[in-house]
C-alpha cells in the first residue's frame, strides 16, 4: 500500500481568510494611532451596551467583554459606530429606548473612521497599550508578506512539479554553458575551444573540427580552418596549451572592450544577494525611526509623545521613498557614455555650534555625456575621489545600475581595475577579485 503524499499548499479560502484577519489587525492598530493623532472629538450617543463577565482571575482590563454601539453627528450627517473590547468597565446595561452620552473621536476627513475617545487617547489608553499599537502593524505586516511568500512559493512548486521534463538533446544548452568554465568568457554555440584562455569545451561534436572547433561541410575530409585530416587515425585533438593564448593581461591584450561577465551566473548571483542586503538594510531604517522615536516620547518627559510620533513616522517615511528610490535606480538600463569633463573645487560646510566651527573639503566632480545625450555627474568628497583618479576625460565607460559601478572600455593602460560587485580596487593581473573573490569585468 503506497503512501499518500499530503500537501503543504495553503487552499485559497483559507489564505483568504488569513489576509483578511492580518489586514484587519492592521486597520485596527493604525486606526487607533491615526485618531489618537490626527482625530477630532465629539459628543456622542449610546444606544446599545453589553458587559459580560468572562474570568474573575483575569489581568487588569481583561476580565470582561464589552459591546458598545454608538452614533453620532457631524456636519449634519449621522455616523454610526460599533465596538467590541476587554475590560473591566461594568457600566449598567440600557433597557429598551434608553441611552447614554460618551465622547467620540472621528477624522475630520474621514468620519466613517471613529471610536470611542477611552479607546484612542494616548492618555486613556496606557503605556502597553500605546506599544503594542505601533508594533502590533509591523508585526502584522511581516506575517502577511511571510504568508503571501509561501503561498507564492507553494504554487510555483506544483506548477514546476506539473512541467513535463524537457527531453536531453545536444541542441538545447543551459545558461552556465554559455560561458568558459575556466576563465567566464562568453561563448558561442559550436565552439570547441574557450577564445580567452583555450580551454577545451567540447569534443567529437558532429561536423566539427576537434584540432581547431572550426565548422567542417558536409563530406568534407580536410578541415577548412587548419588542414587537419578528418577523419585520419593520426589526429589528435589539439590540447589547450597548444593553442595560441593571448598575451597576459599585463600587456593590455583583452582589457580593450566591455566585458560580458556581466550576464555570468555568477554575477547575476552576486547582484540578487546585494539587492537582498539593500532591502534588508531599507527595512532597517525605515523601523528604527518608527519605533524608536516613540519609545523616547514615552521615556522622555519633556519630549511629548505626540509630537515623537509624528517625527518618527515622517523620518520614517522619508528612509522609504529614498530607498524606494534607490532601488529603483538599480533595475534601470545600463547605459554608456563619454567622460567630457573633470574639475575639483574646495568648500566649507558649518559643522554646528560656534559661529566659525567651518569644515573646508574639496569636491571632486566627473561629467559623463551618455550616448542618448543626457548629462551623469559623479560627485566625490576628499579622499573618496577613486572614479576621479580612475577614469580620465575621453574616456569610454559603461555604467552597471545593478551595482551602481562604472568599468572602463579601455584598460590596457591601467594598473587597477575595479571590482564591478564590491569596488575593490584591484591589480590588472587579477582575474577576480581578491576580497569578495567574484569575476572583474576584463
Amino acid at each position: 500500500m503506497t503512501k499518500k503524499k499530503t500537501s503543504k499548499n495553503i487552499p485559497l479560502p483559507i489564505l483568504i481568510l488569513i489576509c483578511t484577519v492580518l489586514l484587519f489587525a492592521m486597520y485596527l492598530s493604525l486606526s487607533t494611532l491615526a485618531l489618537a493623532i490626527w482625530g477630532d472629538s465629539v459628543m456622542g450617543t449610546v444606544d446599545s451596551y453589553d458587559s459580560r463577565l468572562d474570568d474573575t482571575d483575569a489581568g487588569q482590563n481583561r476580565s470582561r467583554t464589552v459591546s458598545k454601539g454608538y452614533w453620532f453627528l457631524v456636519n449634519g450627517k449621522e455616523y454610526r459606530g460599533y465596538v467590541i473590547y476587554s475590560s473591566d468597565e461594568a457600566w449598567p446595561s440600557l433597557t429598551e429606548g434608553e441611552t447614554r452620552s460618551e465622547r467620540i473621536r472621528y477624522l475630520s476627513f474621514l468620519p466613517y473612521v471613529n471610536k470611542p475617545a477611552m479607546l484612542c487617547e494616548f492618555s486613556e489608553m496606557g503605556e502597553v497599550a500605546i506599544i503594542h499599537h505601533i508594533l502590533a502593524p509591523i508585526g502584522y505586516l511581516l506575517l502577511l508578506l511571510l504568508v503571501i511568500r509561501t503561498a507564492r512559493g507553494g504554487k510555483k512548486k506544483k506548477t514546476a512539479a506539473r512541467k513535463p521534463a524537457a527531453p536531453q538533446i545536444f541542441e538545447v544548452r543551459s545558461d552556465t554553458d554559455m560561458f568558459c568554465p575556466n576563465c567566464g568568457n562568453k561563448i558561442t554555440k559550436g565552439m570547441a575551444f574557450c577564445s580567452s584562455c583555450g580551454t577545451k569545451i567540447q569534443t567529437n561534436a558532429p561536423g566539427v573540427c576537434t584540432a581547431c572547433g572550426a565548422t567542417l561541410p558536409e563530406g568534407a575530409e580536410f578541415c577548412i580552418g587548419c588542414g587537419k585530416a578528418v577523419n585520419s587515425a593520426t589526429s589528435e585533438p589539439m590540447e589547450p596549451h597548444h593553442v595560441a593564448t593571448p598575451a597576459p593581461p599585463q600587456s593590455g591584450a583583452g582589457l580593450v572592450g566591455f566585458s560580458d561577465r556581466y550576464n555570468c551566473p555568477e554575477i547575476l548571483a552576486a547582484a540578487q544577494k546585494n539587492k537582498k542586503f539593500s532591502i534588508g538594510c531599507m527595512w532597517i531604517l525605515v523601523f528604527v525611526p518608527l519605533i524608536g522615536f516613540p519609545v523616547a516620547g514615552l521615556l522622555m518627559d519633556d519630549f511629548p509623545f505626540g509630537e515623537s510620533i509624528i517625527i518618527g513616522m515622517g523620518i520614517a517615511l522619508v528612509m522609504l521613498v529614498f530607498n524606494l528610490l534607490a532601488l529603483r535606480r538599480t533595475k534601470q538600463p545600463m547605459w554608456e557614455g563619454v567622460v567630457v569633463n573633470k574639475y575639483s573645487k574646495e568648500k566649507s560646510e558649518h559643522k554646528g555650534g560656534e559661529d566659525d566651527n567651518y569644515r573646508t573639503y574639496t569636491e571632486y566632480t566627473t561629467i559623463i555625456n551618455t550616448d542618448a545625450d543626457k548629462k551623469k555627474t559623479i560627485v566625490e568628497k576628499d579622499s573618496g575621489r577613486h572614479m576621479y583618479d580612475y577614469l580620465s576625460v575621453g574616456d569610454r565607460v559603461r555604467f552597471h545600475p545593478k551595482f551602481g559601478t562604472y568599468e572602463k572600455y579601455d584598460k590596457s593602460k591601467d594598473r587597477i581595475i575595479y571590482c564591478n560587485v564590491c569596488s575593490m580596487m584591484n591589480p590588472i593581473q587579477n582575474d577576480r577579485c581578491k576580497r569578495c573573490n567574484n569575476l572583474l569585468f576584463k
